[in-house]
């Protein structure tokens, strides 16, 4: 199944391996520029690479994936399970970074204050606790 964008057709693979692509590079905290470096492209190119607009060649995948630190399998995981491409929502929260940065910060408080951090974030929140 493919879209058309302008004179090339864009598939659901390359769209779904992009979005996975993002999602990873945005979980390493790594920047568009880093991982353009690594696969020896520009930035731009690594910007339609994860819109889908351009596909990914095959050539570049294990290096891509080595880069993200994933197998080549893992961008194509739930690409069977798609029915059809839409609106894109990522897996990620929509504040990746600030997340990404407070479970960073995280990393060396004892249980019991991350226990009470959690707490707390439910808290204001306004969420429910575990059960």
């Amino acid at each position: 199944m493919g879209l058309k964008s302008g004179l090339q057709t864009v598939s659901a693979a390359d769209i779904h391996v992009g979005r996975r692509v993002r999602e990873r590079r945005v979980q390493r905290g790594l920047s568009l520029a880093m991982l353009a470096t690594a696969l020896g492209v520009s930035t731009q190119q690594v910007r339609k690479y994860e819109a889908g607009c351009n596909g990914i060649p095959a050539a570049r995948l294990p290096v891509l994936a080595a880069f993200l630190g994933v197998s080549v399998c893992w961008l194509f995981d739930g690409l069977e399970t798609q029915q059809q491409v839409g609106p894109y929502r990522p897996m990620l929260p929509t504040r990746p970074r600030m997340l990404l940065d407070l479970v960073r910060a995280t990393d060396t408080v004892p249980e019991p204050g991350l226990a009470a951090l959690c707490a707390a974030a439910r808290a204001f929140a306004g969420a429910p606790g575990p059960e």
